[in-house]
């Protein structure tokens, strides 16, 4: 597997679980979306999310090759991004569904999509961010694998 030669991703991998989580909980408030009961949800469940993303980053520190090119493997560099990407499209569509009328995403507050339709692009997003997480923990292992295996 081939390194990929920057170091962003390196070093972001270590922030990333806890600003990603705190964005996904906190970030609607920011954004003009009313808060609501999914904040006091996020308070129990983040802490578990931000635990789960520290797995990956973790089994990089075992990858020796990618140790010392200070950089990471191309492919945990691609499922990061994703899983990245799509928790910030989480962020904008999350939904507090927990009160009647439920409180619109934060795309629904600002008009630019129906909240059924937020609805919609939250769980492709979701199923995104852990299929993402799932390569992040493959791609990790198989690095550390190939950073120790015998090469003839």
């Amino acid at each position: 597997m081939r390194l990929s030669g920057t170091r962003f991703v390196r070093i972001f991998q270590w922030i990333a679980p806890v600003l990603l989580t705190f964005l996904v909980v906190f970030g609607r408030g920011f954004f003009g979306a009313p808060m609501g009961w999914m904040a006091l949800i996020g308070l129990f469940v983040g802490p578990v999310v931000a635990l789960a993303m520290y797995i990956p980053p973790i089994i990089v520190v075992f990858d020796r090759d990618a140790k010392a090119a200070r950089s990471t493997r191309l492919f945990y560099d691609i499922a990061n991004w994703l899983t990245w990407a799509a928790l910030l499209v989480l962020m904008f569509t999350l939904e507090d569904g927990g009160d009647s009328p439920p409180f619109g995403s934060v795309v629904s507050t600002w008009g630019m999509m129906s909240s059924d339709a937020a609805g919609s692009v939250f769980a492709v997003a979701l199923i995104v961010a852990f299929l993402g997480w799932l390569g992040t923990i493959a791609s990790a292992i198989v690095g550390v694998v190939d950073s120790r295996s015998t090469r003839l």
